[in-house]
């Protein structure tokens, strides 16, 4: 009997083809690791930039707290009151802000020291975002301002009863060609 030394053609080619094989599931693995990655890094970035957004307006409402303290003027006649420039309306913060500026979605950019900022700088973002501000005011139920969970309403003009301010963060951003949005809600009231 004969024995054959070495491997056949068709025994090389089978080893080849399972060798690709493996290689190319390896690859697909890290595709979708790699992509999936940059998923989860975008939208922790997304949140914590539509919590920034909150955060600014309670900035604001605390920095109007401490000039009402100490009574500061709004103006000519009137002292800051807790919801000055905090009106109703769409709105562009960022880290920075003082006053909220009028714009629907604003895009973010980097600043010089990393920060993300409205200003339109040189290094560009794929993030945008905008605040909505709407009055918290109480139901007036046969002239009795008496509000509590369920006699509020919210509203985007002016109400004569003011208890806070509904304040909704929305930030937009696109990642392989899919638009992603985080969006952030809270209710701020005058406690102090």
């Amino acid at each position: 009997m004969m024995r054959a030394k070495g491997q056949s053609l068709i025994e090389l080619i089978v080893a080849v083809a399972v060798i690709q094989v493996g290689l190319f599931s390896i690859w697909s693995l890290f595709l979708v690791n790699f992509n999936a990655e940059k998923e989860a890094e975008y939208r922790i970035v997304g949140v914590n930039l539509a919590r920034e957004g909150i955060e600014v307006i309670k900035n604001i409402r605390d920095a109007n707290w401490q000039k009402r303290q100490y009574n500061v003027m709004a103006n000519e006649t009137q002292i800051y009151s807790w919801d000055q420039n905090l009106t109703a309306g769409t709105w562009s913060v960022n880290f920075s802000s003082r006053v909220p500026n009028a714009e629907t979605m604003s895009a973010l950019y980097f600043d010089s020291a990393g920060f993300f900022t409205t200003a339109k700088t040189a290094s560009t973002t794929p993030y945008s975002r905008q605040i909505k501000i709407k009055n918290i005011c109480c139901a007036d139920a046969n002239s009795d301002y008496k509000c509590d969970n369920t006699n509020y309403y919210l509203s985007s003009d002016y109400c004569a009863s003011k208890i806070g301010i509904n304040v909704v963060s929305q930030v937009n951003w696109q990642i392989t060609g899919h638009q992603r949005q985080s969006i952030i809600e809270d209710n701020l009231y005058d406690w102090q």
